[in-house]
């Protein structure tokens, strides 16, 4: 449901290779839904979600529709009792998204998200190497980020985003990759930003987490590309990512340990096809790593502490 990114088409291909078929596009665009199908070979469009929903074949939906249509879709497939793949976050709200896992949750279908920093092999081998004590007790989590914000890329031109939110382009994200590789919940926040009450373009915070792990953040929109760092920092070493948040190669990971640093081989997947393979097995029993619609609502209560957090200039607790 929603025909906008290239990315939809990767999801479509994986939906393929793991054996499934898609039946339908979804889009309240009927051109959009006809050159869509046309071109990735899907045999039936619909300016209605409820028509292809009332499908028998259909066993799951995939939305990818803009952040304010989601709710529109994930609503009707959870009232047609169908499993939701949707692309993150679900809602520009907590209070919302917080509703609508809710809803979800009543109808007994699952709601998971289509969360790359979750699927990435270096991601997934930084937590293992984490809970294996490669590097001790974990300490704290950096992760810095930044670029010109761009739209995902489209099929088509249009206005919709033409400047980003970074607490909903970037925040969610990390909050929610921190948590996967601590297992620690956040607990309060405190922020700085580039002018008061201004969090859209640039923002650094420090999260205190459950376990006593100290998680900061440097986001920003306003820099040239830099290379991406997600760093986990333990009493007997470190596990430094690079480039795995920029969305265009899969980065590498070193191990730092006895001041000596060592490239860790890790070999690639693909995310769209890991992200679908583990949406499938979810639906048959709970995911130890996919990220479920209770993870979201807590990223984006999160991101609405860091928000307050600098506008107030104060500590914030979640």
């Amino acid at each position: 449901m929603g025909t906008g990114t290239i990315a939809t088409e990767h999801i479509v291909a994986a939906i393929r290779t793991v054996g499934h078929e898609v039946h339908w596009v979804v889009s309240r665009n009927r051109n959009y839904a006809k050159y869509f199908s046309e071109d990735m070979r899907i045999p039936k469009t619909s300016v209605e979600a409820r028509q292809a929903l009332g499908d028998p074949q259909v066993d799951f939906v995939y939305v990818s529709a803009a952040r304010d249509r989601r709710k529109h879709y994930i609503a009707t497939a959870a009232a047609a009792g169908k499993h939701i793949l949707c692309d993150g976050p679900i809602s520009s709200s907590s209070r919302v998204a917080g509703a609508l896992v809710q809803k979800c949750k009543e109808a007994g279908i699952s709601l998971t998200l289509n969360q790359p920093s979750r699927a990435s092999t270096i991601h997934q081998t930084m937590r293992r190497l984490l809970i294996e004590g490669e590097i001790g007790t974990l300490q704290s989590l950096l992760i810095v980020r930044g670029a010109p914000f761009q739209s995902p890329p489209n099929r088509r031109n249009e206005d919709e985003e033409k400047e980003g939110n970074i607490l909903l382009d970037f925040s969610a994200e990390s909050i929610d990759l921190a948590r996967f590789l601590t297992g620690q919940e956040p607990i309060d926040v405190s922020a700085l930003e580039t002018a008061p009450s201004d969090t859209s373009q640039q923002i650094s915070y420090a999260v205190r987490m459950s376990g006593g792990v100290l998680f900061q953040a440097y986001e920003s929109f306003a820099t040239a590309e830099i290379e991406s760092v997600v760093m986990l920092a333990g009493s007997h070493g470190a596990l430094i990512a690079h480039g795995t948040l920029n969305g265009k190669t899969s980065g590498t990971l070193i191990r730092r340990t006895n001041a000596r640093n060592e490239l860790i081989p890790v070999r690639e997947r693909d995310q769209h096809f890991t992200t679908i393979e583990g949406f499938l097995a979810s639906v048959r029993q709970p995911s130890t790593w996919m990220c479920q619609g209770d993870d979201c609502v807590t990223a984006l209560r999160t991101a609405e502490a860091i928000k307050s957090a600098g506008g107030k200039r104060r500590t914030i607790v979640i």
